[in-house]
């Protein structure tokens, strides 16, 4: 089959996207010539020349551009066009607005005579008419529909709508777990056999990290002691406030208290953070490091007596399987799909209860032989799934659909 490939070379400041997104494709990329079908990589325009550079491309693989985006639509007009799509309503177009129109991802389809398309993203493409794989990382907008980052501003309507039409049309449906499965079957009645479980690969990046001095790399960054870690952007549903309150109950009575090591970009719920560290009186053991470099992030996973975790959202996560590859033991909420992404390998534990992320702390603290038991789980965990086993797995997908493509031109 002709093979489309939706990437658009997502922002490192996009966090577990962006290293989930550049595994998967340099792994495809790797792999590519074990398939016998040819695949059509589909970007930006910006992008066509960076990725037609690409060092050993395989010859099976092509670069296919789409056309400049138009100038973004006044205010209103975007309204209307929304409003439109979600109450189905079809009418006249707006006065100096064209009539219906090929997208910019359905015209680059057309031209190629794409067969089949895979998208490694939310919300890459809007050509619904040539079959296609998509992922769902998450439907939290259903579960947990309060949480401003998914209902605010109209994106829990955004969000029904993209997964209504786009999760309901796909071909095959990739989510990371059976509670994955679980909830796509529930929420928007997709038949079991179009879900497709391939859990999220283990970040390559920890399996050979640079050879630094860590030690100067902590020191850089304000850490003087022992330390607890937390990798997340700055979303209300990160749950970074019940890790603050565990925090203070964590050094109550500590002659060497723990520092509070957090990395992520703010969406809007930082100043929230720095005010209740402040109203907690620990402002002064919580580092808000913002961005940091791989270098440094990896330093942390390293250096640090734990990971917590108490993040609401699942039912996976990418931090936790990073944590296990460098040798960080793992706490984390006990929300639906952990225990199954991440086994026997973590201390489970109810984020919203700070005594009970103190007390998982302490557990470590007080015996180092479950420390230790713990990383040792945790490198195993680590090396059960790769980039590369979900790779192949797409292409054995591909043959399996490329039998019922056959069937019309």
């Amino acid at each position: 089959m002709k093979v489309g490939f939706f990437f658009n070379d997502p922002s490192p400041h996009s966090g577990g996207v962006f290293t989930y997104q550049q595994d998967i494709f340099r792994s495809f990329l790797e792999l590519a010539a074990e398939s016998h079908h040819q695949f059509h990589v589909i970007c930006e325009h910006d992008k066509q020349e960076a990725f037609s550079a690409l060092p050993g491309r395989p010859s099976n693989v092509h670069i296919s551009a789409m056309t400049a985006p138009e100038p973004p639509l006044p205010t209103r007009r975007r309204v209307v066009r929304f409003l439109r799509r979600v109450l189905g309503i079809r009418s006249k177009p707006l006065p100096n607005e064209k009539g219906p129109q090929i997208s910019r991802a359905a015209a680059v389809l057309v031209d190629k005579e794409i067969e089949f398309t895979w998208s490694i993203g939310h919300y890459e493409h809007d050509a619904f008419d040539v079959p296609y794989i998509t992922t769902v990382f998450d439907l939290q907008h259903r579960l947990q529909p309060f949480f401003p980052e998914v209902s605010q501003g109209g994106l829990w309507d955004i969000r029904e709508e993209f997964f209504s039409r786009y999760v309901r049309r796909a071909a095959y449906v990739i989510t990371g777990t059976e509670e994955g499965r679980r909830e796509i079957e529930n929420f928007y009645r997709v038949p079991a056999k179009r879900i497709r479980v391939l859990p999220l690969p283990t970040p390559s990046f920890c399996f050979n990290p640079p050879e630094t001095d860590n030690a100067s790399r902590l020191r850089a960054l304000g850490i003087t002691g022992r330390y607890l870690y937390y990798p997340a952007q700055f979303w209300a549903h990160k749950n970074h406030a019940n890790l603050l309150h565990a925090l203070r109950l964590i050094n109550e009575g500590e002659s060497e208290p723990f520092q509070l090591a957090l990395v992520g970009s703010d969406h809007g719920n930082l100043d929230h953070l720095r005010s209740l560290a402040r109203s907690l009186g620990i402002e002064q053991q919580v580092l808000f490091l913002g961005f940091v470099a791989q270098e440094d992030l990896t330093a942390l996973y390293q250096g640090a007596f734990a990971l917590t975790y108490p993040s609401l959202f699942g039912p996976d996560n990418l931090p936790p399987l990073e944590a296990f590859a460098l040798g960080c033991p793992v706490i984390i909420s006990n929300y639906d799909g952990a225990r199954e992404q991440l086994e026997d390998a973590a201390l489970y534990v109810d984020t919203l209860a700070p005594e009970s992320i103190a007390a998982a702390v302490r557990q470590l603290l007080q015996n180092p032989d479950l420390r230790r038991e713990m990383i040792e789980k945790g490198h195993i965990r680590a090396r059960k799934w790769t980039a590369s086993d979900y790779v192949r797995q797409i292409f054995s997908i591909l043959d399996e659909f490329e039998m019922v493509r056959r069937c019309w031109r």
